[in-house]
């Protein structure tokens, strides 16, 4: 439904980077008695007017700056792989993904300047690319989970992405969808800044940066199998998957999940991810 009243105008100004929602036209509302959240969207919520300054995230913890800063990597990373990418969101994608990748752990574990500019960049422009392009199963499953688990969006969304990242390319490379591998593999070269890099080298990529950014696991905040059936039938639900690169039913989304929570290895067989 349309909002009925025009809100007040405000000034977004992000104090970490992470969501990007200084340059979205998004809200989320969680109802502890439903276990659920949900998204409200309108252009009339969109900021009068955003100010990013990166000096406003110095000192934050590895913590809150690790998660906040893997959920821009997801925004992006979704955005750029999605069922409908565009000229635009390409441009935005490619450009936050080449910062983020080489400033997370320096402005994350170092609080060095320039990675923390490059950081509040990153997360701006992965605000932008999910409003103009779609995202995919790590939201969608995160929409599911945000309401269920005690731990923030940001957490939820870096932990489901390598395992949705995977599942992704079996389900690609079972259908032929070699654009959808092709996309992943031009990620991976953008995430390690090799031309040659491989569709796994994206992937663990993201493994050891939540590593080496120490963030938790999804088990430790209640996830568990009795939960899996009705966490994958609610994302297929949600907004968010309908941009995932190809449909993933069911079982693949329990599949992930289990992966998850045993906190599984990554691995693909290169040449038939070719």
């Amino acid at each position: 439904m349309p909002l009925s009243a025009k809100p007040l105008p405000f000034i977004a100004i992000p104090t970490t980077a992470g969501t990007g929602s200084e340059v979205t036209r998004n809200a989320v509302l969680k109802s502890a008695q439903e276990n659920m959240k949900a998204a409200i969207r309108s252009p009339e919520l969109l900021p009068t007017m955003a100010i990013v300054d990166p000096t406003l995230t110095y000192g934050t913890d590895r913590a809150l700056s690790g998660y906040a800063a893997m959920d821009a990597f997801t925004h992006l990373m979704e955005s750029y792989v999605c069922s409908d990418p565009n000229p635009l969101t390409d441009m935005v994608c490619e450009e936050g993904i080449r910062r983020l990748a080489s400033a997370i752990l320096p402005a994350c574990e170092d609080d060095e300047p320039r990675a923390r500019a490059d950081m509040a960049f990153a997360a701006m422009l992965g605000g932008m690319a999910m409003s103009n392009g779609k995202l995919g199963a790590a939201h969608g499953l995160a929409a599911a989970l945000g309401g269920r688990l005690p731990v923030g969006h940001g957490i939820i969304t870096a932990q489901l992405a390598p395992y949705v990242m995977q599942e992704n390319v079996f389900a690609a490379r079972e259908a032929g969808r070699i654009d959808v591998l092709n996309r992943y593999r031009q990620l991976a070269c953008l995430l390690t800044g090799r031309m040659n890099a491989e569709i796994i080298d994206g992937i663990r990529w993201v493994k050891r940066t939540l590593r080496r950014l120490e963030l938790p696991g999804l088990c430790d905040f209640g996830l568990c199998n009795t939960m899996f059936e009705e966490v994958a039938e609610d994302a297929l639900k949600s907004s968010s998957i309908k941009g995932n690169p190809l449909p993933l039913n069911k079982d693949r989304l329990v599949h992930i999940l289990e992966r998850v929570c045993t906190d599984a290895e990554i691995s693909i067989d290169l040449e038939e991810s070719r």
